[in-house]
C-alpha cells in the first residue's frame, strides 16, 4: 500500500468520524427533546422497556454488520448512560 493510499484512507476515516459526530449530536438533541416532552407530560424520564428494545435492536444490527460484540455493548452503554443522565437531570 502506498503512502497516498494510506493518506486517502485516513481522510476517508476523518470524514466518517465527522459524520459520526454529527449523528451523535443529532441523536442527543432528539433525546433531549423527548426528555422535555416527557417532563411536560409528567411521564417518567426513562422507559425501561424502550431501553431494552433499543438495546436488543442495536446489538442485533451490530452483530449482523459484523461488529465486535463487546465494542458494540460498550458504545451502546456509553450512549444510554448519557441519555439517562441527561433525562434524569432534566426531570429535576
Amino acid at each position: 500500500m502506498s503512502k497516498n493510499e494510506v493518506l486517502a484512507l485516513q481522510q476517508a476515516i476523518d470524514q466518517i468520524d465527522d459524520r459520526l459526530i454529527e449523528l451523535l449530536k443529532r441523536r442527543f438533541e432528539h433525546s433531549r427533546r423527548i426528555g422535555v416532552v416527557k417532563k411536560s407530560a409528567a411521564e417518567p424520564p426513562v422507559d425501561p422497556a424502550r431501553v431494552q428494545s433499543q438495546r436488543d435492536r442495536f446489538l442485533r444490527q451490530c452483530a449482523e454488520s459484523g461488529l465486535d460484540a463487546e465494542m458494540s455493548k460498550q458504545l451502546l452503554l456509553a450512549i444510554t448512560n448519557q441519555v439517562i443522565a441527561e433525562r434524569l437531570a432534566a426531570a429535576d
